[in-house]
């Protein structure tokens, strides 16, 4: 059998991660350190919750799919420009958004340029596109960005210039005060602490146990996992809802961290029972402590991605099933109206994350024993993983 190679390269993976590099707020006093990946899912998940609240309290229909590859959009060029600070980012997309595009769409032709998105979203960088979606977004962009500025500003007030950047930007946050979701995270003191929950998983650091570069965070984990489960979504050819529920699904299969914590996997396997306990201490904890103060579709959105994250599953009605297996998933419920997720391939990309983590680590020259041993057994495990005709593994052993 003639096994096709993904479309999603290690040279965009190894990209995404200099997120992880970019440090913000770098001319400013700052108690921690913020990085770009952390800002880009932190206003991922934001949005989100924006888009959520529209559905609730409006009605609104918001096409997701549409959200999230503009959000991948900008999250893409956003990479690309790194030395670019935001405001003169800002300004410069004012008089010169074509030029700008036009040299991100270069950069990124070899990495993406076999994407069916590619046009699309060289059209949407160059042009100023007027949707729902894109107001969430930008939302979401100014709310993540005044949540970082006021850790700043309230470890210190009296720096040149703090108060006027503060203004600034919370006057940009009140241009978007239309938006059901903003004026509940700003009247209500529930929803901004959930904000801020989720806020709290850029401070939980991955492989906590061992030095690496660059040090990522549990929330910018998830993004990345987010997106190559999306992009290789496209590869194995899920639906529209399964490719949807795959980055979300990504986005937020570590959420009960934020109660209990990372702990690492070598404790889960060899102590027995302690997996099953810990999962039951997290949905307990995600229970009390956040499905009670959300809207229904928020809260059936955090169960359905946070339990049982990694089984082959889909609905009917309301109510969740387990597939047989992978192949009776694909083969009987690859449908919008079962709102599918592949679990089993969604821990792929989950250990995809893992594996660059440890990999660009050691390329660094920063190694440890748990580095290089996680990222051989990880190898062991997915190098000749294949589905749906498509050479998964290939992704692992381009980084041998």
């Amino acid at each position: 059998m003639q096994l096709s190679k993904p479309r999603l390269k290690s040279k965009l993976l190894r990209r995404l991660f200099v997120a992880a590099s970019i440090r913000r707020w770098n001319d400013q006093a700052c108690p921690v350190e913020f990085v770009e990946l952390d800002k880009q899912a932190h206003k991922m998940v934001i949005a989100y919750l924006l888009a959520r609240y529209e559905e609730q309290e409006r009605g609104i229909c918001i096409d997701w799919e549409k959200l999230i590859k503009y959000f991948c959009f900008e999250f893409f060029a956003r990479v690309v420009l790194t030395d670019i600070k935001p405001p003169v980012f800002h300004q410069l997309q004012k008089h010169h958004q074509t030029e700008l595009a036009r040299y991100v769409i270069a950069e990124l032709q070899e990495e993406l340029g076999e994407y069916e998105f590619f046009v699309e979203m060289e059209q949407y960088l160059s042009t100023s596109t007027v949707s729902i979606e894109v107001e969430i977004l930008r939302a979401a962009h100014f709310y993540a960005s005044k949540w970082e500025f006021d850790i700043i500003y309230n470890f210190n007030p009296y720096m040149y210039d703090m108060k006027n950047i503060k203004k600034i930007i919370d006057d940009e946050v009140e241009e978007h005060y239309h938006l059901s979701g903003v004026q509940k995270i700003v009247m209500f003191q529930k929803v901004r602490e959930l904000v801020t929950m989720f806020g709290q998983l850029r401070f939980q650091k991955r492989w906590s146990q061992t030095p690496r570069v660059p040090a990522t965070s549990v929330l910018g984990h998830t993004l990345i996992v987010a997106i190559s489960a999306y992009l290789l979504s496209l590869d194995i050819k899920t639906c529209k809802q399964m490719r949807i529920n795959h980055f979300l699904g990504g986005l937020f299969h570590d959420l009960p961290e934020i109660l209990t914590r990372d702990i690492i996997s070598p404790i889960k396997r060899n102590v027995m029972g302690l997996d099953d306990h810990i999962k039951k201490i997290e949905e307990e904890a995600v229970r009390s402590k956040i499905l009670s103060i959300v809207p229904h579709n928020i809260a059936d959105d955090i169960v359905y991605f946070t339990q049982n994250e990694f089984s082959n599953r889909y609905k009917v009605e309301c109510f969740t099933k387990v597939a047989k297996d992978a192949k009776d998933l694909m083969e009987n419920y690859n449908y919008d109206e079962y709102s599918p997720v592949y679990g089993e391939f969604l821990k792929i990309c989950d250990n995809l994350s893992a594996f660059l983590e440890a990999k660009i680590s050691i390329s660094h020259g920063i190694s440890s024993l748990e580095l290089s041993d996680g990222a051989k057994s990880i190898f062991q495990k997915c190098s000749s993983y294949v589905v749906a005709d498509v050479d998964i593994g290939s992704i692992f052993r381009d980084f041998e």
